[in-house]
């Protein structure tokens, strides 16, 4: 059985995990179909942002340690899986969001982390208790320590404690945070702005910025010039962009 729904409606993919009663814990049967929808919509054209969500008031708490005993405590079942998400997910040519209230923990917080735009509830729970379940996580400490540094890494993986949303995004780890009620609204006109911008210029932006993750800033700078001046020579958006501003009027993205 998977616990999760896929739909696609005015150019959004939606990824909604829908096991409520068990904090929407990931098994891998849901892993596997998420995966393959998240390549089925890298391939079509009327998706132009994907959006990851839950239903209930938790995000995702993460694997479904039920699996991990039946296959006789087997961790490559599951960190292979989940390493295969994030690739895709990091491939996509599309941007992603993931709207994130309650608990995000574990391969939960890991899946915020590898979302280009994560806004979560200020009052969101995220962490990392995989120590508490005798695990080492190989997920997020690269990426924690890039962005909040040894100390706020070492404290967030040794002990496990939680951070908020608003502390979240203090730190940098999610896009946004706001109050809970204010959620749904601020998802909306965030997938709406994306909606609004060429294809072809957001998954080249994307693309880019993914492949300097681990350059220096001067290798950085110079391999997204090549790619803005390409663009700018080859296609259409950059006159189209500013001509349309210059015209007071909205842009018309034709390729």
């Amino acid at each position: 059985m998977v616990n999760a729904a896929f739909t696609v409606e005015d150019d959004v993919g939606r990824i909604e995990l829908q096991r409520p009663t068990a904090l929407n814990a990931v098994d891998l049967a849901t892993k596997d179909a998420i995966i393959e929808h998240v390549r089925e919509f890298d391939e079509r054209e009327d998706v132009r942002v994907v959006v990851f969500q839950s239903e209930g008031d938790v995000f995702c708490a993460g694997g479904d340690i039920e699996e991990v005993r039946e296959l006789g405590y087997e961790l490559e079942p599951f960190t292979e899986s989940w390493n295969e998400l994030f690739e895709a997910m990091m491939g996509l040519s599309v941007p992603t969001v993931a709207r994130v209230d309650g608990w995000a923990l574990g391969g939960g917080f890991d899946l915020v982390l590898h979302t280009d735009i994560p806004i979560a509830a200020d009052d969101a729970k995220l962490g990392q208790p995989e120590t508490g379940l005798g695990i080492v996580n190989h997920f997020s400490p690269p990426i924690l320590q890039e962005t909040v540094g040894l100390t706020k890494t070492l404290d967030m993986i040794l002990t496990g404690d939680p951070i908020s949303g608003t502390e979240a995004a203090d730190r940098g780890l999610v896009a946004r945070s706001l109050p809970a009620e204010e959620l749904d609204a601020e998802v909306d006109r965030v997938v709406d702005a994306l909606r609004e911008k060429p294809p072809e210029i957001l998954r080249k932006a994307k693309r880019g910025i993914y492949a300097t993750a681990e350059m220096s800033p001067r290798a950085s700078r110079s391999y997204l010039e090549a790619i803005a001046l390409e663009s700018a020579r080859e296609e259409p958006y950059y006159r189209e962009g500013v001509t349309a501003q210059l015209e007071d009027r909205p842009p018309e993205w034709v390729p």
